[in-house]
């Protein structure tokens, strides 16, 4: 595996690929220009963020092959991604995640459903979002459950979600908007189990990977 900086030079865009960054086709379209740099692919094979950035598009990527270093796009920084996981380690995580849960067969945005069942049960929406924050707190709890891994509590009432919103974005002018939520979680974390949690990192966690979600970022904290 290989992990990579990669910085888009939006001085450099053209002006049809600089509207489609300023619109809502842009995490669409940055996933498209990133597969650029697998012209070999004829699959997504890599998990993406963007990171925050006012002049230039900033992009960590995780993928199986090395990307093209050479693009008259981006400047790419690459490195191999082989960390070492021992039982008991404790490392400081960031994740931007689109949680889903699944009820009677049918998927649902996890800070939608917990929004929905609120309303239902007359809950004031001044404690909605608190209830949102519950929600997808468990999410993540439940992921560790299933991938070695272990949240490392903090003080009463506070969770690891750092922030949530609902996105909106198109594919094509004219097709109907995708609509679903992103969570940026960040804290600790303890490996549970190593050959569970290598497989979560290179897979990553939750859906809309494709649009820049599931790449969970470790560190030794």
């Amino acid at each position: 595996m290989f992990l990579s900086r990669i910085t888009l030079d939006l001085a450099r865009l053209p002006p049809v690929m600089l509207d489609k960054w300023l619109s809502e086709q842009q995490a669409y379209a940055s996933h498209q220009w990133l597969w650029q740099l697998f012209p070999e692919e004829q699959e997504r094979r890599y998990l993406f963020r963007q990171e925050p950035s006012v002049s230039q598009g900033v992009f960590y990527l995780l993928s199986e092959k090395r990307p093209q270093q050479q693009h008259n796009l981006f400047q790419i920084a690459t490195k191999p991604y082989e960390p070492q996981l021992v039982k008991g380690m404790r490392l400081f995580f960031s994740l931007r995640a689109n949680p889903v849960v699944t009820r009677q067969g049918k998927r649902s945005d996890v800070m939608m459903d917990a929004k929905f069942h609120a309303k239902r049960q007359g809950v004031p929406p001044s404690e909605w979002r608190a209830l949102q924050e519950q929600a997808a707190q468990r999410w993540l709890q439940e992921q560790g459950d299933r991938h070695g891994f272990r949240l490392m509590p903090l003080a009463e009432d506070f969770t690891h979600v750092v922030s949530f919103q609902s996105q909106r974005l198109l594919r094509r002018d004219g097709e109907k908007p995708i609509t679903f939520s992103t969570v940026d979680y960040a804290g600790y974390l303890t490996v549970t189990e190593p050959k569970l949690f290598l497989p979560a990192l290179h897979a990553g966690l939750g859906k809309s990977k494709a649009l820049g979600c599931g790449l969970l970022m470790i560190k030794r904290g």
